[in-house]
């Protein structure tokens, strides 16, 4: 029973690092794509299904406001909220955008942000696939999906906020509406059990 309660569908410092590392090994516009995304998902906590559909005026919007925001229209139970954009998912936005151009894509504000190799705005199942394929470039022994980065953006910010109450911080970051869904993040990490079931020996 405990173990079931073991929170481990997120990335370690190591792995992350791996990850990004290997994608950045790569220059190509997909490998550019897929680099920027990934790390905006990370910095953010966004789902991949608003992702999927992030069109150039919304990250026109994201980078005059500092803050991204998730149409209810393209989120879970259809809320609308605001994510602030640190530094690091404002450079992202600016890179997708910069991609379309280099592409030869015009900037018309309704059309996809985010564009497979067909030119059309990829599917949920993309990013999923991507992700894979990146996982197993990286060596990595894990079944990630995408939303591994938002329960690593959570529990980065768990770890290192100097908030009072980072749990509350997180809940406002991921746009829970009961602080309830945002519990799972107090539960011991695989990090943690493992080190208490080697210490136990």
């Amino acid at each position: 029973m405990y173990q079931r309660q073991v929170f481990n569908r997120y990335l370690t410092d190591s792995e992350e690092s791996q990850l990004f590392g290997t994608i950045a090994k790569f220059g190509s516009p997909l490998a550019r794509r897929d680099y920027a995304w990934m790390k905006l998902c990370r910095e953010t906590g966004l789902r991949v299904s608003p992702l999927s559909r992030l069109i150039v005026q919304d990250a026109k919007q994201a980078l005059r406001a500092k803050h991204l925001v998730v149409r209810g229209e393209t989120n879970k139970a259809g809320k609308t909220y605001e994510i602030f954009l640190n530094t690091t998912a404002r450079q992202m936005l600016h890179r997708l955008l910069r991609l379309r151009r280099e592409q030869g894509f015009a900037e018309i504000p309704e059309d996809p942000l985010i564009v497979s190799r067909n030119h059309r705005a990829m599917s949920v199942r993309s990013f999923q696939a991507r992700m894979k394929h990146w996982c197993e470039q990286a060596q990595l022994t894990l079944k990630a999906s995408p939303h591994w980065l938002r329960h690593t953006y959570a529990k980065r910010i768990i770890e290192r906020s100097s908030s009072q109450n980072p749990l509350c911080m997180v809940q406002h970051a991921l746009g829970h509406s009961d602080i309830n869904s945002t519990a799972v993040y107090t539960f011991p990490d695989r990090e943690e059990y493992e080190a208490a079931i080697e210490a136990a020996r």
